[in-house]
């Protein structure tokens, strides 16, 4: 595509435009190693910089030479720049205030027809990717063939993935995103839930999608490493409402929520159309009544003045919000609120999300969770705690190399909510593991420590007796351990089913 059309109208971009007709862009990338002849490189300030080193923050200008070096005929960056001099003639100079944001405007128009038609994005700190994956079981089970992005990989109605999961993004690399999307519509899969990190909103991944359903679950205390404050995390994630969202879009948002009342005050400056979920009696989706049994929940589930019943085999408040919500995105999307409801059995667990891995043979459960938060701890406990008849453990641990601060408060949810409390390592990283657990413990002093995650997860697992519940939370799905700048195997589901079978053969 001729640079002048791609760049046509795009908000804040500057430059002699018109004088562009006779560069043909062949591809667009803001990963100076990605470029080949041809290119436009965005340059500035973002953690896909390079896609060897994903979640590493890295200035895209100090790599413009790289770029062009590689075939890049076109540059767009921030005001102030200027390319090499032996490069200037040959190679075009457009400025933009925040070049990333308009990326996915140029990808989209690059990559054109057909486009997914019904594209939600859920944010929240947790529930996301459960939503997500709620929303690709719903529409499945409704005969609509659809897509889950986020921190499982991308999913199709059929088990096939187009996007194999990452363990640093949750959310694809801009002009990844809008070729897939381009694939996905060619298949004939239209009806798209995806997830929005903060560090996505923030580097702009996300804007370009033509979105009319937006969805928010919660924020509590997370990546306080990467955002100042919570103030400018609840602003980054307000950047899904009032920036990527087309004004009159769906919001769909937790209204048992601390910050619902500040969220529909500046969603309603977009006019988008709120739909409210929870449990107090103002949301327009909210739960009546829930009943538990041995195999999962009935619930009542009201939607106006209509009551619907159905029944869920998942456990634990938490999914019955991300249920909530995820009904919420269906109704926004088209479904009725009868087929939505009705639709709610056949949901079934998320991987690393409340997942039974084995059970011991002295009659213990085992469960992994991915809770890597004070509050996702405590509504991980919780949630075992209604199936727990004996004793209730948790082994965890706390990241290196991410938000220190929160340490203590995981360690304080889990001495308040477990009977057993077993600190062990998550991702070290490049942090001594041993300062870590220790923060950790400050939070729970009378937790027994065994840094060796393994050896912590087989004491707790011995110790089980009949009806008592064992919690692995931190790492869920993940199928590797971070370790100083190594990233080593490591399963808590395999090495949990291992014990167990080793006991069992005993």
């Amino acid at each position: 595509m001729r640079l002048h059309i791609l760049l046509e109208n795009l908000p804040g971009v500057s430059g002699l435009i018109e004088s562009l007709s006779h560069f043909e862009i062949s591809g667009v990338t803001a990963d100076p190693n990605l470029c080949h002849p041809g290119f436009l490189y965005l340059a500035d300030e973002s953690e896909t910089v390079d896609s060897t080193r994903l979640g590493v923050r890295l200035d895209g200008r100090e790599f413009i030479s790289v770029a062009i070096k590689n075939g890049a005929v076109a540059i767009l960056t921030t005001p102030g720049v200027n390319l090499p001099a032996e490069t200037a003639e040959s190679v075009a100079l457009l400025l933009c205030e925040a070049p990333l944001s308009v990326l996915g405007a140029i990808a989209s128009r690059l990559f054109g027809e057909p486009r997914p038609k019904h594209v939600a994005i859920v944010t929240g700190t947790n529930g996301k990717t459960s939503t997500v994956n709620f929303c690709r079981m719903l529409w499945s089970a409704a005969g609509i063939e659809s897509c889950s992005i986020g921190n499982l990989g991308g999913v199709c109605s059929d088990g096939t993935t187009v996007w194999g999961r990452d363990p640093i993004l949750s959310v694809p690399e801009t002009v990844f995103l809008h070729k897939t999307f381009q694939e996905l519509a060619g298949r004939g899969i239209f009806n798209i839930a995806m997830e929005a990190t903060s560090h996505a909103l923030f580097d702009y991944r996300l804007h370009g999608i033509e979105a009319r359903v937006g969805a928010f679950t919660n924020l509590t205390r997370d990546h306080l490493d990467f955002h100042k404050n919570m103030e400018e995390y609840f602003d980054v994630k307000m950047k899904l409402f009032t920036e990527v969202l087309a004004p009159g879009s769906f919001a769909v948002l937790n209204a048992d929520s601390d910050y619902y009342a500040r969220i529909v005050e500046r969603c309603k400056k977009r006019n988008h159309e709120i739909i409210s979920f929870g449990w107090t009696d103002s949301a327009q989706i909210r739960l009546v009544s829930q009943k538990l049994l041995p195999g999962g929940q009935d619930l009542e589930i009201a939607i106006g003045d209509a009551k619907y019943k159905t029944s869920t085999k998942l456990f634990g408040d938490f999914q019955i919000s991300n249920i909530l919500c995820a009904i919420g995105i269906m109704i926004a999307s088209g479904m009725s609120a009868e087929t939505a409801v009705r639709l709610v059995s056949v949901l079934d667990e998320v991987e690393g999300r409340l997942n039974k891995v084995a059970t011991t043979p002295t009659g213990g459960n085992v469960i992994v969770d991915y809770a890597h938060s004070p509050d996702a701890i405590q509504a991980a406990l919780k949630a075992c705690r209604t199936f727990t008849h004996g004793k209730l453990s948790i082994v965890f641990g706390a990241n290196g190399g991410r938000d220190p601060g929160k340490r203590e408060l995981m360690g304080e949810m889990a001495a308040q909510h477990a009977d057993c409390v077993i600190v062990t390592d998550g991702h070290p990283r490049t942090e001594v593991a041993a300062s870590i657990r220790k923060q950790v413990l400050s939070g729970a002093p009378g937790a027994r420590e065994i840094g060796n995650r393994t050896s912590a997860i087989e004491y707790g697992i011995k110790a089980l007796e009949d009806g008592d519940t064992l919690l692995i939370a931190g790492m869920g799905h993940e199928n590797f351990q971070v370790i100083g700048d190594s990233s080593i195997p490591y399963s808590d589901k395999a090495i949990a089913q291992r014990i167990v079978k080793e006991l069992s053969e005993k």
